[in-house]
Order: structure tokens, then sequence, then C-alpha cells
């Protein structure tokens, strides 16, 4: 009990600081909101190393995952996120160079907590497998191209 409570506090902190240095980053004095927000999601792209992900990596954890075969209005739990994260990130780790290798546990817990911040705003601890899906695969990294071509030729990630 005391454990899951020093988890929270631990996540509410990388949340806050994760949001603390958008807000450094002064995006907000850029007028026009799709840029705006372009510009913020870019941040927690980098932030989190979702960029060095590329598309191909992310459906290959999804499949590894079991994610393609689960209904899109199914839900999953914060659990069981944490350790899908945990295996594109591992994934990734052992593509890079030792001279490159990220802190996996930290992208791991900055990652998580920004999408419970934005798909679970209720606190049920829950998210839908369509919208883990659409985000992972939004903001990996890789060509648009290729992503679309993936969603609609393919099916790859829906």
């Amino acid at each position: 009990m005391i454990e899951e409570g020093s988890k929270r506090g631990k996540a509410m902190v990388e949340k806050r600081q994760l949001f603390m240095e958008m807000r450094a980053q002064n995006f907000d004095v850029i007028r026009l909101s799709t840029y705006r927000t372009a510009c913020k999601l870019r941040f927690v792209q980098k932030r989190c190393n979702l960029h060095l992900v590329d598309v191909w990596n992310m459906i290959e954890a999804f499949r590894d995952n079991g994610l393609n075969t689960l209904d899109h209005n199914a839900e999953i739990n914060v659990s069981r996120l944490e350790t899908i994260l945990s295996s594109i990130y591992y994934q990734l780790n052992k593509r890079l160079p030792t001279t490159h290798q990220i802190n996996v546990e930290q992208s791991i817990g900055l990652l998580l907590n920004f999408m419970v911040a934005t798909y679970d705003s209720e606190s049920h601890g829950k998210l839908t497998v369509f919208s883990m899906k659409a985000m992972l695969a939004t903001m990996c990294g890789g060509k648009i191209v290729d992503k679309l071509r993936c969603k609609y030729n393919f099916d790859c990630f829906f």
C-alpha cells in the first residue's frame, strides 16, 4: 500500500516535471494552435525518445504484445500498458549502439504518465486499445507516408 502511494507520488512529480519543462520552452507564444500543438507533441516525442522508434518496430511491438487481436474498444490497465512500453524501449535499446543507449526507466515513466494524463482523466486506471495504439503510432518515428500506407493498406495499426 505504501509502495503504491510512493509510485503515485513519483508519477505526479514526473508529470509535473514534463509539463514544467514544456512550459519553459515557451510554446504558448506560438499564435497558431496547430503549430503550438505540433511543437508540444514533438517535445514530448523527443523527451520520451519515441522519435527513435520507427513505425515498423512499433507494429512489431503491437503484434508481440497481442494488441492486433484485441477489439479497439477493449480496455487495458496501466500495468499492461507499462509492459508494452517496456518491451518497446528494451527492444529499442537492443538496436541502438552502446554509446547511444537511452534511460529506459525514465522514458517509460514519462510516456506512461503522459498517456495516462491524456487519456485517463477520470483516473480509472484503464485506456482503450484504440487510444493507446493511435497515440503510439502517431508519436513514433518514421515517415507519415509509411504510417498511412500501413494503416490503409495493411491494417497494421488498427
